[in-house]
């Protein structure tokens, strides 16, 4: 009898870790070239998005040796962009968070002077980290913007 009880306990254990593990226990992939597709082929947004890439690091400041993938698509007109990034780790990525941060804080400033009708894009902008993952949106439709992002991130 003992030993069917020691038995149940252990399977009972088992389950239990398996049952945690299975609850997000591994960090999620997010497939950027599908988010990146997702989103410009979207009606987000007002206008078109030029592909930028190779400007990202400047864009936003961050060290290229701490990004192991980047996208950009910008429309400087609107202010409307697209960020997507994989930090070479956690805390890469909190700083890039935190660089998407003044980002927005700057182009806010900026486009209050020049373009006032796209500040409203800039206060609703989707900013989302998962891991390593980064994601900023600036869109003139956020919420629907927004819905593409959380498919991915969550």
């Amino acid at each position: 009898m003992k030993k069917l009880q020691k038995l149940t306990a252990g399977l009972l254990a088992l389950v239990l870790v398996l049952a945690l593990a299975a609850c997000g226990g591994g960090k999620k992939d997010v497939d950027l070239d599908a988010l990146a597709a997702d989103l410009t082929g979207s009606a987000a947004f007002s206008a078109d998005l030029m592909e930028n890439s190779g400007a990202a690091a400047t864009t936003y400041g961050f060290d290229p040796a701490k990004v192991t993938k980047c996208t950009l698509y910008v429309n400087t007109t609107t202010a409307e962009e697209i960020f997507l990034a994989q930090a070479a780790d956690d805390k890469a990525a909190d700083e890039i968070e935190q660089l998407c941060k003044s980002r927005l804080e700057a182009q806010t400033a900026w486009m209050q002077s020049y373009v006032p009708e796209a500040v409203p894009r800039l206060e609703n902008a989707v900013l989302a980290k998962s891991g390593a993952y980064v994601v900023l949106v600036v869109a003139d439709d956020s919420a629907a913007a927004k819905s593409i992002v959380d498919k991915y991130m969550k």
